[in-house]
């Protein structure tokens, strides 16, 4: 693929220029955009580079970074407020692939939701590059192109930028721009639904928005976890996203989801009881363990009114429930392999159950590819609108005579 000239986008005065330009051209309906940012040390990322190519095929690279340092900071506005402007234009669609974590840093410029997206990663989906597919196969699966990953750990925020480094920032959008275009010529119609439900789903602000009240929520192991033990998780685990915020350290550096786990499980009575906790660092227990004794004090003193209530079992299935179970997590495995997924990233017994309870066996609570994908087929199995057969030694599904 020709490597075309790109814009390089590098005062306030150019980026609202060519923000501008994009929004009020008509032939202008989407850009592909990408992002290199930093967030080896840090609680907040921190946007490094924006690379965009709109859908004539003009290319720019927006440096934030040069763009804050020659602004005029006695203005008193956004120096990348432009930026802002094109990402929430409902008439510009942008292309991201594997969006989150752009969407994540973006979000963070002005606090605005980004609008009107597309995932490819979530439409590579439904071209059985299973979930979370990466940028480079994906390329090289759908357009026969290898991309150079030499550049995937640089440091993105030393100026001037190499060669290499605008090159490999450039071919993110290079390739994306034909994936999207490719993943509109595969899909179907439903299929591009399912992928704008879940485009939907990711502009959700609570996915980026910090809330250390419900951080507990967050810690990994805490499923079979008591009353008590769930007030300690989530009593630590507010004070150290607070704590993280303050200092823009990365929680694990201030206390790992283990540490806290371990600590409700057999909570310490003194500090020094703390430095036995497996994993934890006795550094941070010199300057902090006296406050996580307190902390835990005040959980001992409240009421058991107060703690927060492990979530109802589910009643185990009957004997015919679980036939039924066992007959969909079949047809599950099978959808699994043809679409290179994880079964427990598509199902699992758990939603199947679900499924079966829902008074209207119309509903699906899956939403999005997983509806697509598994949804829809297992409530026509559940109708007795369609059947399961073995067809050269896979399951499929054919409707009922």
């Amino acid at each position: 693929m020709k490597k075309n000239a790109y814009i390089s986008v590098e005062t306030e005065f150019q980026l609202h220029h060519y923000c501008q330009q994009i929004i009020d051209n008509p032939d202008i309906s989407w850009v592909a955009i990408d992002t290199e940012f930093v967030r080896v040390d840090t609680y907040f990322a921190e946007l490094s580079l924006v690379q965009i190519q709109d859908c004539l095929g003009q290319m720019a690279i927006i440096d934030p970074i040069l763009i804050t340092q020659s602004a005029d900071v006695t203005s008193g506005t956004n120096p990348l407020r432009a930026l802002t402007a094109l990402l929430t234009d409902p008439n510009t669609l942008k292309v991201f692939h594997s969006a989150r974590q752009d969407i994540e840093v973006l979000y963070q410029l002005e606090d605005k939701m980004p609008v009107s997206i597309f995932d490819t990663q979530l439409a590579a989906l439904f071209l059985k590059h299973g979930e979370m597919a990466g940028f480079a196969r994906v390329i090289k699966e759908e357009l026969g192109v290898i991309i150079d990953k030499s550049q995937t750990r640089t440091n993105w925020h030393h100026r001037p930028l190499t060669p290499e480094q605008i090159e490999y920032a450039l071919d993110d959008v290079r390739y994306l721009s034909p994936l999207y275009e490719q993943c509109l010529k595969s899909l179907t119609p439903d299929e591009i639904e399912a992928v704008t439900q879940d485009c939907a789903a990711l502009l959700d602000k609570t996915l980026y928005t910090p809330d250390p009240e419900n951080a507990g929520a967050k810690v990994k192991g805490i499923k079979a976890f008591k009353a008590k033990q769930l007030a300690i998780v989530n009593t630590l685990a507010t004070w150290r996203e607070n704590f993280a915020m303050r200092q823009n350290q990365p929680k694990k550096w201030v206390m790992d989801d283990d540490v806290i786990t371990h600590i409700a499980k057999r909570p310490p009575i003194t500090m020094e009881a703390l430095y036995k906790v497996p994993q934890i660092k006795s550094s941070s227990v010199k300057v902090h363990g006296a406050h996580w004794v307190e902390l835990i004090d005040e959980v001992f003193q409240q009421s058991p009114d107060e703690w927060p209530k492990p979530a109802p079992k589910v009643a185990s299935p009957t004997l015919q429930e679980e036939a039924f179970i066992q007959l969909c997590m079949a047809y599950a495995q099978q959808v699994a392999i043809d679409y290179r997924l994880n079964l427990p990233s598509l199902i699992n017994r758990n939603d199947i159950l679900t499924l079966l309870r829902l008074e209207n066996s119309a509903e699906s609570f899956l939403k999005g590819w997983r509806n697509q994908l598994i949804g829809k087929d297992l409530i026509s199995i559940k109708k007795g609108l369609t059947s399961l057969n073995i067809e050269q030694n896979k399951i499929r599904l054919i409707p009922e005579k």
